[in-house]
């Protein structure tokens, strides 16, 4: 059936880079609130929707979708003076709900529901941050789900709602108390940053409640460049500041350290750490900065130096090493009390061992199967410390560890929905292009049939050091359960095997991580689980760049595509909102030397006409303001106007919404509806 799409006016524009003329006749689709764009969007998801309302299993995958999140989900919780605070959402709720209690067995009181905010689920409980006393809560929330959201103040024992707005339009984040309660450090753009740079110029204020946030002294960031962005910690008797300084400008991601004395303010901000083409992410505990840093360790270890130390002038070849680099990635660490906890990554599983303050081993903490910590929580010198486990099969739960006993209890189950022990999940390893041995995660049914005629959706992300550890997808479920195999691949670019595996997979390297994720395709096709007419891809963001990289580069392998919140215009992509964030991951035209080689994968750009591409569904945010959506509709448009064979090429926009899409329950429910109705019309589920 051939499909009419929208007619889609192309312009005459040409850019001229590096001697090279290119092409851009859709230039006009990144306008945003353009009347002529809006239009376009309109008739684009008028197609889609009516091309996609039609699958047949759509009702059912969406009762299913329903059903699994109805079910209750739980945060965990974090523990400030006498009290806890946590995140959950109701299963009629569309959205989570910010909860406090008194002790671990009162019941919980409401503190903000977003699900009364907005009558659309458009405003998002973004952030939220108690005071070290439990008594006041700052919180974020953002209007349209995306990343402008503005600082709010609530007394947790009254409810009353405290006169301090930071608003939404200077991107304030990065909150963190003062001790004593009076006010918090937070960052926030530059009040004199020009427009169209609304993302940078970040710098780091104080804010005393009672005070007019246009009256916040800066603290910090006069002389970094526009890109960096600083942030704060405070020692927990308030005397010391550390700051850490992101640093984005320059072609390696690094940051620096900068230590603040209260009691010696006269001195300024002492450099920790500073010029050194690395990333260090520091935390102060006692009279110690804790470091943990991939400086001459691609596999991280942590390091320490004593605050008078510092001030004394010590620099980096005078920290005490107390956990060395090994052949694992050390992913994360908290201080709690005498003991530090660590979590390492031993062939993308969460491995959690606790040791003493000097480095010592104690013990391991036995975790219930192979899966992945998601989050730890306690209070610097409290007797309790909280963690999340989950895996594929295992839903979000957590568990309390007692300092004083060394007990480990359940705190909170989660219920799956699912009948786990119908299915199974399987490690695997593939050769890449050029030999690289990669791993790859299948969850199945069991007992699964290698007749090559399995419906598999392969996902992969491959960037930014970003892990894809395993954890529990309730999206998945209607996949699984129709018989298909979700494969999720752990290509380079990620974090999975320190940062070698990150820079195999950045940059000049970058072609590397679509590789893989194409060996991923190759290696299930021959090892006979599945043909290219039964095999879908799926990425996001950075992710919805690989897929759409794999798709244009090798169009026969797939027989569909799911690109969401793609990055796409790798020529144009560092001119939008805080895309110069990621020219350290990417390279950018601004180097001549890079030039050539995002030329050569950018997806829009290597479209070419009279193609069968198989089919795709692009799913994109207008209120997105992390990638721009113009990503998204210019790829649409390129791919309606090259494709020849008879499969769709959809555009799916939600409105009001940022980079993750909806939050509501109810619309996010519709969006995988629609994508996985998608995928099983097209895989003929």
């Amino acid at each position: 059936m051939s499909i009419k799409y929208p007619k889609t006016c192309k312009v005459n524009v040409v850019n001229k880079i590096n001697g090279v003329h290119i092409p851009d006749p859709y230039r006009w689709l990144e306008k945003d609130g353009d009347p002529e764009v809006k239009q376009w969007l309109e008739k684009q998801n008028v197609l889609t929707h009516f091309m996609l309302d039609k699958v047949a299993a759509r009702n059912t995958i969406k009762n299913r979708l329903n059903q699994l999140f109805k079910i209750d989900t739980v945060g965990i919780p974090v523990p400030k003076g006498n009290r806890y605070f946590f995140e959950e959402r109701k299963g009629a709720d569309d959205l989570g709900v910010l909860y406090v209690q008194g002790s671990l067995d009162s019941l919980p009181r409401v503190l903000i529901d977003p699900n009364i905010l907005s009558e659309d689920k458009s405003t998002i409980l973004h952030d939220w941050s108690p005071s070290e006393d439990g008594k006041l809560v700052a919180y974020g929330l953002s209007e349209a789900a995306n990343d402008q959201a503005s600082i709010h103040v609530l007394n947790v024992e009254t409810g009353e709602k405290l006169p301090d707005i930071i608003p939404a339009e200077i991107y304030p984040s990065s909150l963190v108390w003062n001790p004593d309660g009076s006010g918090f450090w937070y960052t926030h753009r530059h009040p004199d940053a020009p427009k169209g740079e609304e993302k940078f110029h970040q710098k780091l204020y104080y804010h005393k409640l009672g005070c007019d946030f246009k009256d916040d002294p800066m603290v910090f960031g006069k002389a970094v460049a526009k890109e960096d962005i600083p942030w704060a910690k405070v020692s927990k008797d308030g005397r010391y500041l550390l700051v850490i300084v992101y640093k984005s400008s320059g072609k390696v991601e690094s940051t620096a350290l900068y230590l603040y004395d209260f009691r010696n303010q006269t001195k300024g901000f002492t450099p920790v750490v500073d010029g050194i083409e690395a990333v260090f992410f520091g935390a102060l505990h006692r009279d110690q900065i804790y470091i943990h840093t991939n400086h001459n360790a691609p596999f991280w270890k942590l390091l320490s130096v004593g605050l008078e130390d510092i001030k004394n002038g010590a620099t980096i070849e005078n920290f005490n090493v107390i956990i060395p680099e090994s052949e694992h990635k050390l992913e994360r660490f908290i201080a709690i009390r005498d003991s530090l906890f660590i979590e390492t990554y031993e062939n993308v599983i969460s491995v959690f061992r606790r040791y003493e303050l000097d480095g010592r081993f104690v013990s391991e903490i036995p975790l219930s199967v192979l899966g992945s910590l998601t989050d730890f929580s306690g209070e610097e010198e409290g007797e309790e410390f909280f963690f999340g486990f989950t895996s594929f099969l295992v839903p979000h739960n957590i568990y309390r560890l007692d300092l004083k006993k060394g007990k480990i209890t359940l705190f909170k189950k989660a219920e799956s929905g699912v009948d786990t022990e119908a299915f199974e999940v399987k490690q695997e390893w593939y050769n890449s292009k050029d030999g690289t041995r990669i791993p790859m995660f299948l969850i199945h049914k069991k007992k699964l049939k290698h007749n090559s005629n399995n419906p598999i959706m392969l996902y992969g992300y491959g960037g930014f050091n970003i892990s894809e550890t395993p954890f529990f997808r309730k999206i998945i479920i209607p996949f699984i359960e129709s018989g298909g195999i979700y494969a999720s691949a752990n290509i380079r670019g990620g974090g999975e095997f320190g940062e070698k595996w990150h820079k195999a997979g950045m940059r000049d390297k970058k072609q590397n991580a679509f590789d893989d994720f194409i060996a991923a395709a190759e290696w299930l096709i021959t090892e006979n689980y599945t043909t290219s007419g039964r095999l879908a891809i799926f990425g996001w963001s950075n992710g919805g760049l690989l897929a759409a990289a794999a798709v244009i580069q090798r169009p026969e392998l797939f027989k569909v595509a799911i690109i969401g919140a793609p990055v796409i215009d790798m020529l144009r992509y560092h001119l939008f909102f805080g895309g110069r964030h990621w020219i350290s991951e990417y390279g950018s035209v601004e180097e001549p030397e890079m030039f050539p080689y995002l030329l050569a994968y950018s997806p829009y750009h290597n479209v070419k006409d009279k193609t069968r591409y198989p089919a795709i569904l692009i799913v994109a945010a207008d209120k997105d303001d992390r990638v721009h959506p113009m990503h998204a509709y210019k790829m649409a448009a390129r791919l309606q106007e090259a494709n020849v064979s008879s499969n769709p090429i959809l555009l799916r926009v939600e409105i009001k919404a940022g980079h993750g899409s909806a939050h509501a329950i109810s619309k996010l429910v519709e969006m995988y509806a629609d994508i996985w109705g998608f995928v099983f019309k097209q895989l003929e589920m």
